[in-house]
């Protein structure tokens, strides 16, 4: 049994990187919330200013940007690409290719994990759950492993949908069983048994000094020692399909964790016992995007409802329609959320209400699901079937008072 030896608990962040970079999924803490200040939160009086926008191939895979540089992937003619952009311009800087199925089913297919850039190395994991390392600035494979073999694990349903992880000196992947990878050279340094399809990204966080990771396979939340890959603490999540995709949302002792398909979502405290419920939410089913969370209060999708719900009770404050199996993010107290249809709504992060601050549509396709993600002044979104737009942000616009979103 672990002991827990302080009563506080709290997410560690990788090394401080520039407000503006956002090197992996759901952002340098892992998190889905930006640092970064000072962009507008009003397309202007023409809508939405579009630096750039181009075809990269289907997939929902989202962005990473660091110093200037955008990574994504995508699949077309039988091969995953996988891009190194310019953030500007969106001019190609480099492109690595792979052939590979499409793995479509009920969805258009392609890549679903996004890269992780640390340094001089982008890391990604594809469908069938191959690892690569590659150059930062060439693209150039520097090394590469198939961890279905190496691991023994099966390809689940819909193909796997993590992102690969650094933190520190470490990349952790999900792919069932969850391995641990020295992010120079690819020297495994543990892996776990194996939990079952794997679709989720894992988490790392520290309690009283301890590195631990959480991760969220098929059987349900497990947590790690992330030194050694010993289990700590297990919370069994039943769902039919077996497809828990959303990330663990941490806030202090708490891990919110959710599920579609009529299962909803519980709020687990670590203790010295291990996972004990604080509350459960049938009616706060995270489907496919996670949820961000911003002073006590959760803002992600019901299935194809967005919902503020209160941390500490699980009740909600307030719901909103309209916007289907969208995605967000969040930056300087406002939500950045993608429409599955392909609107782009800046709202406020407040519990009060739902407020929208502008909307625009910026995509003209349906499976909209990939998160949004602000950098420099830039939004850029991403629809299923492979096109990707460059929002011009700016800089913070004088505008009309917040408006309310219509019923």
């Amino acid at each position: 049994m672990w002991i827990v030896v302080a009563a506080s608990l709290s997410q560690a962040g990788p090394p401080t990187l520039p407000a503006a970079d956002w090197p992996q999924f759901r952002g340098a803490a892992g998190d889905g919330v930006s640092a970064e200040t000072g962009w507008s939160d009003r397309f202007g009086p023409d809508g939405p200013r579009v630096l750039w926008e181009r075809r990269i191939g289907a997939g929902y895979a989202s962005v990473s940007i660091v110093d200037g540089r955008l990574y994504s992937a995508g699949w077309a003619d039988g091969q995953t690409t996988v891009y190194c952009l310019d953030a500007e311009t969106g001019d190609d800087r480099w492109t690595h290719r792979y052939p590979i199925e499409r793995h479509n089913t009920q969805h258009q297919g392609g890549p679903a994990g996004t890269p992780a850039v640390d340094g001089d190395r982008v890391y990604t994991l594809s469908r069938e759950a191959q690892l690569f390392c590659l150059h930062a600035g060439a693209g150039t494979v520097l090394w590469s492993k198939r961890l279905m073999e190496q691991f023994g694990v099966q390809k689940p349903q819909f193909a796997f949908a993590g992102s690969p992880v650094v933190h520190g000196d470490t990349l952790f992947v999900d792919v069932g069983c969850i391995a641990a990878f020295d992010k120079r050279s690819g020297r495994i340094l543990w892996q776990s048994k194996d939990y079952g399809p794997a679709y989720s990204t894992p988490v790392p966080f520290t309690v009283d000094e301890r590195p631990l990771l959480a991760a969220f396979p098929q059987e349900g939340l497990v947590i790690f020692d992330r030194s050694t890959g010993q289990e700590r603490a297990v919370h069994p999540w039943s769902n039919p399909y077996g497809n828990n995709a959303v990330v663990p949302v941490i806030e202090g002792r708490r891990l919110f964790i959710s599920s579609g398909d009529n299962i909803g979502g519980v709020l687990l405290e670590l203790t010295g016992a291990g996972l004990e419920v604080a509350w459960e939410a049938p009616t706060f089913r995270n489907k496919m995007a996670t949820s961000v969370l911003l002073d006590g209060h959760l803002y992600g999708f019901d299935v194809a409802v967005l919902k503020c719900i209160d941390i500490r009770t699980g009740r909600s404050k307030w719901k909103q329609r309209g916007l289907g199996r969208g995605s967000l993010m969040a930056a300087d107290g406002r939500l950045i959320i993608l429409s599955e249809k392909g609107e782009l709504v800046i709202a406020a992060a407040t519990a009060k209400s739902f407020v929208v601050h502008d909307r625009a549509e910026v995509l003209d396709a349906g499976d909209c699901w990939v998160v949004p993600v602000l950098a420099e002044g830039r939004i850029y979104c991403r629809s299923g079937d492979g096109r990707l737009v460059c929002i011009d942000m700016g800089k913070q616009r004088n505008a009309d008072p917040m408006r309310s979103a219509p019923p």
